[in-house]
């Protein structure tokens, strides 16, 4: 497999995971789970784009601000909700808002 099929795949693994946990309830894990499969997304695309991947969410967040506003601003927002994951409980609505944005973002992925 080549990098960009290695990416795809993990995006679809984990959002069959992040829908799985979903499904069962189990918020946290679930939101967990969608964030990656963001992370995944956005490294797919700066692959296919640019041809680097990214060491850390530093990195990867000063490569999308410039180039990927959209996917950015995205990730940027649900960060601090990902981090808050180890310490807090997420709700129903934000779990909803983050997988309803990674469905639409997996259609830029091709």
């Amino acid at each position: 497999m080549g990098r960009l099929e290695d990416l795809k795949a993990n995006i679809n693994e984990y959002f069959k995971s992040a829908e799985l946990l979903f499904k069962q309830g189990l918020n946290n894990a679930a939101f967990m789970m969608y964030f990656k499969t963001l992370v995944a997304i956005a490294d797919y695309i700066l692959w296919r784009d640019l041809r680097t991947l990214p060491d850390n969410h530093g990195e990867r967040f000063r490569l999308l601000k410039p180039r990927y506003p959209d996917l950015y601003n995205v990730l940027n927002y649900y960060f601090p909700y990902y981090r808050d994951t180890y310490t807090k409980r997420i709700d129903d609505r934000l779990l909803v808002a983050v997988r309803n944005d990674v469905i639409g973002l997996k259609e830029k992925v091709k």
